[in-house]
């Protein structure tokens, strides 16, 4: 093997190196060739940190033109394999794995997260938007994604995928039929965050007899009571607290209760947009003018075709991310990459109609 004079940090030119050859007898043109043989040197020996050989390293170790080796480096540039930094040299970019390698996933969708609504609190829309988070990351993360009923997977498709994303409520023993690499999907979010923004808003505007419509778990009540109080408010006390389903019907049926216990109610917050849909359609049923009579927040700014009148203050969420952070996950894992912490998003309150005086 020749051996090149250039500086020891490459560490490549050794007797162990497995560096691509060039064969003039192919039919390929040499700068096709090369280009293929440094992706595979470069994939093999190298790390983005790493400095990469010179033109005239390249030149010398294939025995080809410093010219052919600067168009197969400038593609190499085009399609961001590699980046060239003034002054330092030459580098993998952090993205050439990902544009080298192809994946093909499988995502295992449970039924329970669709079709189960005491498991799952916001509409099925915002699951919709996971998995066109998911279908978004396929692009730019060199995968291709298709969607697995949970009822009909089996041990082939081991054979089928690379990898997989499952979904959080899959049924027993299914987790155990896999032999390739998996991560698991989540979908929550910073519920507190949320809510503490919704409670803000509802002291700026001097609210004193605010209701609750929705889940109360996961400390939604409690931070709502302690942004009040810390703005010099009274929270919501527990006679104005409704606990009910996801449905409007049952929001609808919360509200006919809680206006007949508390009619000087002035402000609602609910834990969904879907419920707080229903406290405006029973509101307007009853002539309650919203807001200047009762002020109406809704939750998770789900992307919902449906106009209410008057439109929606409400607390919205990025759906599409957990979808792409799992897909980012199962290419880091692939890649043999530690795998990220995920961190719940956090919304943004959308002021609308239904708070405004």
């Amino acid at each position: 093997m020749m051996t090149v004079g250039i500086s020891p940090v490459y560490n490549m030119f050794n007797e162990t190196s497995m560096t691509p050859k060039i064969d003039r007898s192919r039919p390929l043109s040499l700068q096709k060739q090369l280009y293929s043989a440094l992706k595979e040197w470069f994939a093999a020996d190298f790390s983005p940190e790493n400095l990469l050989p010179s033109e005239l390293a390249i030149s010398r170790q294939f025995g080809v033109s410093r010219g052919t080796v600067r168009i197969a480096l400038d593609n190499m540039v085009k399609e961001q394999l590699i980046i060239r930094i003034p002054g330092r040299g030459t580098f993998l970019s952090p993205q050439f794995q990902v544009k080298l390698k192809k994946y093909s996933i499988g995502v295992i969708i449970s039924d329970a997260d669709f079709f189960t609504d005491t498991l799952w609190e916001y509409e099925w829309i915002n699951h919709l938007e996971i998995l066109n988070g998911i279908v978004a990351a396929n692009l730019p993360l060199n995968l291709s994604t298709e969607f697995v009923s949970e009822a009909y997977f089996s041990t082939d498709d081991n054979l089928k995928y690379d990898g997989f994303i499952l979904w959080p409520y899959l049924k027993d023993g299914l987790r155990e039929m896999l032999d390739k690499p998996h991560v698991n999907l989540e979908y929550t979010i910073d519920l507190r965050d949320g809510f503490r923004k919704i409670a803000l808003d509802a002291a700026s505007r001097n609210y004193r007899k605010i209701a609750y419509i929705g889940f109360t778990s996961g400390g939604r009540v409690e931070e709502i009571n302690r942004i009040l109080e810390q703005e010099g408010r009274p929270g919501i006390p527990d006679e104005r607290i409704f606990e009910c389903g996801g449905t409007e019907a049952e929001a609808v049926r919360s509200c006919i209760e809680l206006m007949r216990r508390c009619p000087d109610v002035d402000a609602l917050i609910c834990s969904t947009d879907i419920r707080a849909f229903g406290v405006l359609r029973h509101l307007r049923a009853q002539n309650i003018p919203v807001p200047r009579r009762v002020a109406v927040y809704g939750f998770d700014g789900t992307r919902d075709n449906r106009t209410v009148t008057p439109s929606l203050t409400t607390c919205r969420f990025d759906w599409q991310y957990p979808g792409l952070f799992a897909v980012r996950q199962i290419r880091r894992l692939l890649d043999g990459h530690p795998l990220d912490s995920f961190r719940p998003p956090r919304g943004t309150l959308v002021l609308r109609d239904s708070t405004r005086r």
